[in-house]
Order: structure tokens, then C-alpha cells, then sequence
């Protein structure tokens, strides 16, 4: 495991992230949104 090892990981594991964090705000906006309409 060198320099070229850690990128590769560092590249591999970002998007899985992003994807992951992009998934859940969309399903926060999508309760927050239901449960407004379930208020008014």
C-alpha cells in the first residue's frame, strides 16, 4: 500500500459518499415535504 494505493481508495470511496449523502438530503427533503403537507 503506497501513495498510488491511498488515491485510489481516497477516488473510489468519494463518490460512494457523495452518492450516499445526495440520497439521504433527497430523502429528508422528501419527509419534510409529506409531513408539511400532512400539517396544513
Amino acid at each position: 500500500m503506497g501513495p498510488t494505493g491511498l488515491l485510489t481508495s481516497t477516488k473510489l470511496r468519494m463518490p460512494v459518499s457523495e452518492s450516499v449523502a445526495v440520497r439521504l438530503r433527497g430523502i429528508s427533503f422528501v419527509v419534510e415535504r409529506e409531513t408539511a403537507q400532512i400539517i396544513s
